[in-house]
């Protein structure tokens, strides 16, 4: 007997929606792209419970007949292709004839749809793939399709979606990505009876990118337009000092579809060489033109990657776009009372400013400055130095782990701390202004600065009473512009903010205010700060599979720690060790990599050959 079947219709459904249709937003992509496709100049999106109970999409585009409204149910059934040239030629955003059938194969699905030129529009009703009912019905032009128990005979799936807050995001993000490339549809969210945004239709992109990121956001992107090779790149890229801590808002489209695309990710990359700094990515939305011929689209079910027949000459154009774009982009200008300190209106602004640092054979430290790692300030800085000029006769001296220029004060510096299981230690140096040498009982101790201080400042956001004083207030309260997912999760977890020492207040349904930080955070470039631990926490492999709490929140807040290749004095360094010894967990940091690497006296004979 054959072991080998044909699989019933309603499981290979099933399996096929699984492929498609992944999770809320996977049905509002879906759909947007029908939408657009049917020439659509308005499309209003509805979403209730985060698309668990409702998703619907409207659009007044061409419509379908009593005939298409059926046959567009039946798997593989598309308008878009009619041969097998258009796969190598595809325009279109929907094509594989798919979608449809599989939303409606894991829902209580409805659509209604009248043609443009028809009296009377057509209506059809489906649970989990059956057809319920069909038959003509008054509408207006164009369709609407309402999405409802979504999972509704898949609940393994539904088991796995995350919090409505990262639901909600996700959905957010694909209304963004398919509506900026056609600023000419008018697009409407709303979310639980509520407007997220409308975006009127407009021939110039500016517009929207206000509305959806903010005045801010916009103010701070230049404008881009090249063309090369059959190649054209249009778009907006960011100025100099505008970062994220994730690659999440470079937006990036080929013909009007978002994709993701090593290439495109590399060509900004390299556009911005030498500006940022590492593990830092800039904002972009970058439009490709080229020939469809030259693009892939049909790689992934989903359509979310691409393959480009000429990666190398994509990722150029789009590097040379962006540098030429930056070359010609005006400098920005800031208006400010002359009272107030450069850098607490830098920070205020979110401008990073970091004076040029000079080598130099010499230096004398500046220890007359509080210690960073006092009670009072943790925060980590760099002392100022006074250049030296040597004497003509100077011998010159050569570089060593320990600076010469130090060798004083480690005479002096007998301070000793004791951590568990090393004993005595005492510092020693400096190496590549990464790690901090010590010399303890149980050998030499290479410290990690920036998981040392991560320790440090974990333990203290965490740690502190409840009756100390746990924030600083800002010189000047920071406005942040986030989305409406970020303002909703900070509504939601503001006691949990609020104990670790983050005053925010909601203005409006996307922006804050923020008028105090963590008393042992730096005031530079606090919205940033924030800003990277909304990202953090946002993610799914953060506050999507759990409830927030004051760890998690802490543990992301440690992105203010010193940094690999910040100089440190030998008093922060002291301090810092210091602090160490007064950690409960001083050997690791909040996301579990070492502190300190101890290289044992028997290590180092059996190095040496000596036993």
């Amino acid at each position: 007997m054959s072991e080998i079947k044909i699989l019933p219709e309603n499981i290979s459904n099933r399996i096929a929606a699984g492929e498609v249709i992944e999770r809320p937003a996977s049905v509002v992509k879906e759909l947007i792209e029908n939408a657009i496709d049917a020439g659509a100049g308005s499309i209003v999106v509805e979403i209730q419970k985060a698309g668990r109970k409702l998703i619907s999409v409207t659009d007044n585009g061409c419509g379908m007949d009593a005939d298409d409204a059926l046959m567009c149910l039946e798997a593989h059934a598309t308008s878009k292709i009619k041969d097998r040239n258009d796969i190598d030629n595809i325009r279109t955003l929907g094509f594989r004839g798919e979608a449809i059938p599989s939303i409606a194969a894991v829902s209580r699905f409805h659509l209604t749809s009248r043609r443009h030129d028809a009296s009377e529009g057509s209506t059809v009703a489906v649970i989990c793939g059956k057809v319920v009912e069909n038959g003509p019905v008054g509408s207006a032009p164009g369709t609407r399709i309402a999405v409802k128990e979504l999972f509704c005979n898949t609940p393994a799936r539904k088991k796995f979606l995350r919090s409505d807050a990262t639901e909600e995001k996700h959905i957010q993000e694909h209304v963004y990505m398919l509506s900026l490339p056609y600023p000419g549809i008018a697009f409407e969210l709303l979310i639980d009876g509520r407007c997220v945004f409308s975006s009127p239709a407009h021939n110039n992109l500016l517009p929207r990118l206000k509305t959806y990121f903010g005045k801010n956001y916009a103010s701070n992107m230049v404008k881009i337009g090249y063309s090369s090779n059959g190649i054209t790149v249009t778009g907006y890229t960011a100025r100099h000092g505008l970062t994220r801590n994730t690659r999440r808002e470079q937006r990036t489209f080929i013909n009007g579809r978002p994709v993701e695309s090593q290439a495109l990710y590399r060509g900004i990359s390299e556009g911005y060489s030498g500006l940022i700094e590492k593990g830092r990515f800039p904002p972009a939305i970058l439009f490709l033109r080229l020939d469809p011929l030259d693009v892939d689209v049909n790689v992934h079910p989903a359509k979310r990657e691409i393959r480009l027949r000429h990666d190398t000459l994509v990722a150029q154009a789009v590097t040379e776009a962006i540098r030429i774009a930056l070359r010609q982009a005006p400098s920005p200008t800031l208006a400010f009372d002359s009272r107030l300190p450069l850098q607490s209106l830098l920070a205020g602004a979110e401008i990073a400013y970091q004076p040029p640092q000079m080598e130099t054979p010499e230096f004398t430290p500046n220890f007359n400055t509080p210690s960073p790692f006092s009670p009072e300030n943790t925060q980590l800085t760099t002392a100022s130095c006074e250049n030296t000029v040597p004497d003509s006769g100077t011998e010159t001296k050569h570089a060593s782990a320990i600076p010469q220029e130090h060798v004083k004060d480690i005479d002096e510096a007998t301070e000793e701390y004791c951590l568990p299981g090393s004993g005595t230690v005492k510092l020693l140096g400096f190496l590549d202004r990464t790690y901090i040498l010590a010399l303890a009982d149980s050998g030499l101790l290479v410290i990690d600065q920036h998981a040392a201080h991560e320790r440090v400042l974990f333990e203290r956001l965490l740690n502190a009473d409840d009756n100390q004083v746990l924030s600083q207030r800002l010189l000047l309260p920071i406005t942040l512009e986030l989305s409406r997912s970020e303002t909703t999760f900070i509504e939601r977890y503001k006691p949990v903010f609020a104990k670790l020492g983050f005053e925010i207040q909601p203005l409006s349904s996307n922006t804050v205010m923020v008028s105090a930080i963590p008393a042992s955070l730096k005031q530079e470039n606090a919205g940033g700060l924030l800003r990277d631990i909304l990202s953090d926490l946002l993610d799914d492999s953060s506050a999507g599979r759990r409830k927030l709490d004051l760890e998690t929140v802490a543990r992301s807040a440690c992105k203010a720690a010193v940094k690999a290749q910040d100089t440190l004095t030998f008093k922060e360094a002291h301090s810092l060790l210091r602090q160490m010894a007064d950690c409960h967990l001083p050997f690791s940091c909040p996301h579990g990599r070492p502190t300190v690497i101890n290289i044992s006296v028997r290590e180092l004979e059996k190095r040496f050959g000596r036993k």
